[in-house]
């Protein structure tokens, strides 16, 4: 499993640089998260962990941290936490090979095989899309792709060449009708992101019952690393649905939530 450290320097020279963040905490930042490499390379995971947690602890927030601290995590077996920890950093970076390889590997060690639901082709299709975008790099497509189409336009309508009006009407056009598409796609995600909350499940066994309350019937049970939807909340319990569509109720305390 190789260890990032380079992005982390760039990420915090943009954090002096903008934000109000750049305080006495930096310096601690760096020193903690070498620290954590240190103790990664000798085989300490546990004090590896804890420094990595440090830096995360500022609200430091950033894909390397999180992907070696998911390193730690599946080093020191525990897998639900590794698992947790790297679907939080391929949020950040989807098409990261190591976060995706590492994060699939760790998958591996589930001992739950869930099969999906059926999804019709254009949502199939959709969520593979979405698996190698991040948010924000869409976000910021889709802004792209508006403000290049009305520049366009602009020169069409400016224009006195009629080369060079057919040629921005076209251009504009075309833009426009993706704008349309990454436009809803980007709606559509940013819905989903505020509505629903997926999570991971950090102990080795629970039981998922039919009602929130320690007296309510087992349905069945799931073991560490699954990943689940969580549909409600009512005090510490969690209404959880899976990809097969079963749901119960289990205590919040088991979950960790991307």
């Amino acid at each position: 499993m190789r260890h990032y450290v380079g992005t982390v320097w760039l990420a915090l020279g943009l954090l002096l640089a903008f934000s109000s963040y750049a305080d006495e905490r930096l310096p601690k930042v760096r020193e903690w998260f070498e620290s954590g490499n240190s103790y990664y390379s000798k085989g300490d995971y546990r004090h590896a962990i804890d420094r990595y947690e440090r830096v995360i602890g500022t609200g430091f927030v950033n894909e390397t941290v999180y992907y070696n601290l998911a390193n730690a995590f599946f080093k020191n077996n525990e897998i639900g936490k590794a698992i947790l920890l790297y679907e939080k950093a391929a949020q950040l970076a989807p098409t990261d090979p190591e976060i995706v390889g590492n994060l699939a590997m760790a998958r591996g060690r589930i001992a739950d095989k869930v099969e999906t639901a059926y999804q019709s082709l254009w949502v199939s299709q959709l969520n593979r899309l979405w698996r190698f975008v991040s948010l924000d790099t869409e976000t910021a497509l889709a802004l792209g792709l508006y403000l290049t189409a009305n520049v366009l336009f602009s020169v069409y309508v400016l224009a006195h060449k009629e080369r060079i009006r057919r040629f921005a009407f076209r251009t504009s056009l075309a833009l426009g009708l993706l704008f349309l598409f990454v436009g809803a796609s980007n709606a559509l995600r940013i819905y989903e992101a505020r509505s629903t909350r997926d999570a991971i499940i950090l102990v080795e066994k629970v039981d998922v019952l039919s009602g929130p309350g320690t007296e309510n019937p087992t349905l069945f049970s799931i073991h560490e690393g699954l990943k689940v939807r969580i549909q409600h909340e009512l005090g510490e319990w969690l209404l959880i649905s899976l990809d097969n569509g079963w749901s119960g109720w289990v205590q919040k305390a088991v979950l960790g939530i991307i």
